[in-house]
């Protein structure tokens, strides 16, 4: 791209040194620097992006975008906020790639990753060619790809945004998580729709406290940002953005008035019915997904759709086959008559609403097998003890992700939880150990939990990702057991 053209869409306060013709590359990491490319100087929590400047030199950096001004024999551009000067290059460099397709938004603490999965079958079936990022991936066209964040950073959310454009995509529906609004990485882009899931404590290792959680999930929800709004109303954070929201907004819920609800719901172990009113147009509804959450799950999917004009007849036929979304309570195996699940479940709110959707469909005894990661929020682990504690018959506490912290610690902590409202539990500080025992003890009309990871495939000790899945450690019980 000709730098001088670049240069015309981004504020910048003045420019020191020759500036090149042309730009081949954008990027904010001194390691991705090639010959030619521009390199911007963010800070991260504990480096600042100018102190890489020497090696984005010596890997053939031509232009060096700054905050502070620094001594450089490179071509210098200095800007007063470097955070939107990245969402201005990102936006000029992918030529705003944005305008040639439509961006759905999925803003929650639980229920993210479900919605998008369901809301693209839904869209997909009303002729939409759909694609997703998020926490377990991206999918669009037949590819597939990993991510580090739940949310892509600025530069590669832009990159992706124009490589599924020029694939065909006409929606991208992308989780938008609540460390991605604070670090400012959806900067600049214009959705289409955004859906309000929820909010209960979560990350409160990096937000501090609740109100400031709940604030930077709000904030995303001002004018001009999206076309629509679609909010739950049973949520006291979403009654808080519809009291100061304006624009297009469509509610949804169960318990207040909503443009989208649901009654007579049912839930079994075949999954949830419920009659939907849908801004007036009622029909019966029928999905394999299990659980009240997904009863909002699916009106928030249902109003999105709607908003693209898809009508009510394809949004209840396209729930009827929507499988299971990977991790998310998800059915694995059936372990002499015992049912399986795996779950994401890492919150308090979490795994108090999927053991309570697993009780409503339990014959037997009700397990838990879950723990909590270390380095991270140590005043919910007690809480989430006690909620297992109080709905499961028995509790498996054992480790997560322990990271750098000592994983007895850890359960100690999550066995005080549930010490204070029974004593129906054991402690197995070995995951696949833990695993093993639960499957070991569950019968007939059993129902297993396995929460916390969901479809994760690793475990973070000491540094390392070690390999690690749930599923596969039920599924080679399994071959041991029949073979």
């Amino acid at each position: 791209m000709e730098f001088k053209r670049l240069l015309e869409q981004i504020d910048y306060l003045k420019i020191k040194g020759v500036a090149p013709k042309e730009i081949n590359k954008v990027t904010d990491s001194s390691k991705d620097v090639e010959k030619s490319s521009l390199f911007i100087c963010v800070n991260g929590c504990n480096v600042k992006g100018i102190d890489f400047i020497r090696e984005a030199k010596q890997r053939g950096c031509s232009v060096i975008v700054s905050q502070e001004e620094v001594e450089t024999d490179l071509c210098l551009v200095l800007v007063e906020d470097v955070k939107r000067a990245v969402s201005q290059i990102a936006k000029a460099f992918y030529g705003n790639p944005q305008e040639d397709l439509r961006v759905v938004g999925v803003v929650g603490t639980n229920g993210k990753t479900t919605v998008c999965h369901v809301l693209s079958k839904m869209l997909s079936s009303g002729g939409y060619e759909v694609g997703i990022t998020g926490t377990i991936g991206t999918y669009y066209k037949g590819k597939q790809y990993d991510t580090k964040l739940t949310t892509p950073g600025c530069l590669n959310l832009y990159k992706l945004i124009r490589e599924m454009a020029d694939d065909g995509v006409e929606v991208l529906v992308m989780e938008v998580s609540a460390h991605a609004i604070d670090q400012r990485r959806i900067e600049g882009i214009s959705f289409h729709s955004l859906i309000f899931t929820n909010c209960t404590e979560d990350h409160l290792d990096y937000f501090e406290d609740f109100e400031r959680y709940k604030l930077t999930k709000k904030s995303v929800f001002t004018s001009g940002v999206s076309k629509y709004m679609i909010v739950n109303s049973d949520d006291q954070a979403g009654r808080e953005i519809l009291s100061t929201a304006d624009g297009k907004i469509i509610t949804y819920g169960i318990e207040n008035p909503a443009d989208v609800f649901a009654i007579d719901v049912n839930e079994s172990a075949c999954g949830i019915e419920y009659v939907i009113n849908l801004c007036d147009a009622i029909y019966d509804i029928k999905s394999n997904l299990i659980g009240r959450v997904n009863v909002y799950n699916t009106l928030a999917c249902s109003a999105c759709s709607a908003a693209f004009g898809i009508n009510i007849h394809t949004i209840a036929k396209s729930l009827l086959n929507i499988p299971p979304v990977e991790g998310r309570a998800e059915p694995i195996a059936s372990v002499r008559g015992c049912q399986v699940f795996i779950d994401y479940a890492h919150t308090p709110d979490g795994l108090r609403q999927t053991l309570t959707s697993m009780k409503k469909i339990c014959k037997g005894r009700l397990f838990c097998l879950f723990g909590c990661g270390g380095n991270r929020e140590k005043q919910k682990r007690s809480v989430m003890g006690k909620i297992s504690g109080s709905i499961a018959d028995f509790t498996v506490i054992t480790d997560d992700n322990p990271r750098y912290e000592d994983e007895c610690a850890i359960i100690k902590q999550i066995e005080e939880g549930v010490m204070s409202v029974t004593h129906n539990y054991i402690t197995i500080k070995d995951r696949r150990s833990a695993i093993q025992y639960a499957l070991d003890k569950v019968g007939k009309n059993d129902v297993l939990l396995i929460a916390g990871k969901g479809a994760e495939k690793y475990q973070e000790i000491l540094g390392e990702r070690r390999y690690f899945s749930d599923k596969d450690e039920v599924l080679s019980y399994l071959s041991l057991t029949e073979a």
